[in-house]
């Protein structure tokens, strides 16, 4: 496997495992249970956002932060071969349902020429992936008290 292609399915992979749900500390935010930890890896760091309560590992050495957005709800990150992390979250959406949430998704990331390889559907998550001409996606979504948590990565299909 290219480095390329190893460092995306690595970030997807480990953004899954570090996907922060519900309650840590004093932050109101904890971690799902992972096999290895950002300390296992000196070169990834981890992104918190207390607003939201949540947080996410990206790859130091290829991705940059480009800093919390206006309204605080998340951040971007880019890669020098164009690949782009997209974490955020929301409040207040308890009237929005799961089904919209992934219609939306999908819709933003696949466009009207995109095709859809893999969708998942649960109660209070989902998760899909998929390409465009030039573009694969991933995104995983979580919902929890009234509250929405998803990321995006996506990256050139070259």
């Amino acid at each position: 496997m290219k480095p390329v292609a190893l460092f995306r399915v690595s970030v997807v992979l480990f953004a899954m495992a570090i996907w922060v749900s519900r309650g840590f500390g004093s932050l109101g935010v904890s971690t799902l249970k992972a096999q290895e930890s950002p300390s296992d890896h000196p070169d990834w760091k981890l992104y918190t956002n207390t607003k939201y309560q949540y947080a996410i590992c990206y790859p130091e050495d290829l991705l940059v932060p480009q800093g919390e957005s206006d309204d605080g709800d998340g951040q971007t990150f880019l890669a020098k071969d164009g690949a782009k992390l997209i974490v955020f979250g929301s409040a207040g959406i308890a009237d929005i349902p799961v089904e919209q949430r992934l219609a939306t998704a999908i819709s933003d990331l696949a466009g009207t020429s995109g095709k859809v390889r893999y969708k998942v559907m649960k109660p209070n998550w989902f998760v899909v992936s998929g390409q465009t001409q030039h573009t694969v996606f991933y995104s995983k979504a979580i919902y929890t008290r009234d509250r929405f948590k998803q990321f995006a990565l996506t990256y050139d299909a070259s």
